[in-house]
């Protein structure tokens, strides 16, 4: 089953799409030169969407979410369910105080953390997107004095062979290279030097350009120069943006040399290298031959081989693998709670039911929940958790109809105060009238028993007792320290020491009350005292 949402966070849509282009960086750096060169714009496409697209698509293949305490969270809450019978498995003032607590930390960050990150964030995509701007003007200025190709008979045919006789030709005077520029109405560009009676080299120039303009690459470049502007913080998207530039010009070599044979293959590397520029530039706003990348490209050129069927059937699969994986990877925050904590008198056992991913499970899916986990305990036999657990997933499972890893289950022992005392009993342990432990006739200081999340602690005792249990929650041994052994005196000395640190507070606080106390009644005196001199 899957659920669609549209409520990503950006942090972690930086996060996913931040892992997606390392994984894709090392998928690249192993398989660059055994797929087809379409395969990686096509996956990088996939990147720009997790990047810039809010959705979250739960799957069984998603990750659970991190719970980081960040200041652009929501604040956290903890829930503390009821219990329908039988003893609590954690203690409810320390619950109480851990929501305070969270809550209180949170927002505290939020007053002091979020606008100035909001601001600066800001800042930055706005700093940015001008800096863009501001490229792409100064490249638009140079092209406005460039002229329109009309008369010449060779351009004229190969746009028409190509179905493209609606794209304008231009040459300009102030560029040293071929270059496709615009998103709507898409025109190439070329240096008013080049020879234009080298019709071959003409001819693999447009056909190059041409691939761009079919393959609507300057629109995946516009997508990329949003993601930059919005993750302008995130080194790996820039990083991201110089291989997308280079796979999209070894993509689109790929597609013009299977329409090319033998020696026009070599033909093809020497435009590339007629036509490489003089200088770095950026082709971030348009597309371009590059010098950085001749070398590179003219190497794939004279070492191309085509697809054969088998690599293609792999790269289809490996495309759509990947598309599901990095579509269903990543999803939103969302609430985990989905039962009750559920005990009942036919079971040792009380189970308490949460989501591992984003599911829509219908109308009143708690109250369902509830009476699926009911059924289990009460028609329990086997008293052991795990048999217990693998019920109530499959019939939860069964309810709700998804799969058994949809569900995250605590399963704690839930035993009435009438069978504690009577399993106590046999071990020598007993309830004083204050209401904490004895053992065999002392004073219990601090009790444990883990498995039923039961802690008891007091300033004075003779004993300081734990209760270890089986799997099946049966008692297997009682350990009891008193005065003399090292773990005891260790915590003896650990409790005073926080006692004379609570005193030394206490004092201190005190003293400066007081002395703040004297000091306002010297002020008031000496205020009073220039009032009667006046």
């Amino acid at each position: 089953m899957l659920h669609f949402r549209m409520d990503m966070p950006l942090y972690l849509m930086a996060l996913y799409g931040s892992i997606m282009i390392v994984f894709l960086l090392l998928f690249r750096a192993c398989l660059q030169n055994r797929l087809p060169k379409l395969v990686f714009p096509l996956l990088w496409s996939l990147v720009l969407i997790r990047l810039l697209v809010p959705f979250s698509l739960s799957s069984p293949l998603s990750a659970p979410v991190p719970d980081w305490p960040l200041p652009l969270s929501n604040t956290s809450t903890v829930y503390v369910s009821d219990i329908a019978q039988g003893t609590a498995p954690t203690d409810t003032s320390t619950m109480e105080s851990a929501a305070y607590s969270m809550t209180n930390n949170t927002d505290s960050s939020n007053l002091g953390w979020q606008p100035v990150l909001i601001t600066l964030f800001g800042l930055g995509a706005i700093t940015t997107a001008g800096i863009l701007l501001r490229q792409k003007l100064k490249y638009s200025r140079r092209l406005k004095n460039s002229l329109l190709v009309e008369h010449n008979q060779t351009i004229n045919r190969i746009l028409r062979d190509r179905n493209m006789g609606h794209i304008l030709v231009f040459t300009n005077d102030e560029i040293a290279s071929p270059l496709l520029c615009g998103i709507f109405h898409p025109r190439i560009y070329l240096p008013a030097g080049m020879d234009f009676q080298q019709v071959q080299t003409l001819q693999h120039i447009l056909a190059h350009e041409l691939m761009h303009i079919k393959r609507k690459d300057n629109w995946l470049k516009a997508v990329l120069l949003v993601a930059l502007c919005l993750h302008w913080y995130n080194p790996l998207v820039w990083f991201m943006s110089k291989c997308l530039s280079s796979d999209l010009e070894t993509a689109c070599d790929g597609a013009v040399l299977r329409q090319l044979h033998g020696d026009e293959r070599k033909s093809y590397a020497a435009s590339l290298l007629a036509m490489a520029i003089t200088g770095n530039r950026s082709t971030l706003l348009y597309s371009a031959f590059a010098k950085t990348e001749v070398e590179r490209r003219i190497r794939n050129v004279l070492t191309y081989k085509k697809t054969t069927s088998f690599v293609l059937a792999i790269s289809v699969l490996f495309v759509l693998t990947g598309t599901v994986a990095f579509a269903t990877g990543g999803q939103a925050p969302f609430s985990a709670d989905l039962s009750s904590y559920c005990s009942s008198t036919a079971s040792r056992w009380g189970v308490r039911a949460e989501l591992t991913r984003d599911i829509a499970l219908g109308q009143h899916a708690d109250q369902r929940a509830d009476n699926k986990i009911f059924d289990v305990l009460e028609s329990d036999t086997s008293k052991d958790p795990d048999i217990i657990a693998s019920q109530v997933k499959a019939a939860l499972a069964k309810e709700f109809n998804v799969e058994k890893s949809a569900f995250q289950l605590t399963v704690n022992l839930c035993l009435m105060d009438e069978e504690i005392l009577q399993e106590y009993a046999n071990q020598g342990i007993t309830k004083g009238e204050d209401g904490f432990y004895l053992y065999k006739g002392e004073s219990v200081r601090t009790y444990t028993d883990k498995m039923l999340g039961s802690v008891q602690t007091r300033e004075n005792g003779a004993v300081d007792l734990s209760v270890h249990r089986n799997r099946l929650g049966q008692i297997t041994s009682v350990t009891a320290l008193k005065e003399g052994d090292r773990e005891f005196d260790h915590r003896t000395k650990e409790i005073k020491r926080s006692q004379q640190e609570v005193f030394y507070n206490t004092s201190t606080t005190q003293d400066n009350a007081s002395l703040a106390e004297q000091i306002t009644v010297v002020q008031a005196e000496k205020g009073s005292g220039f009032a009667n001199e006046q």
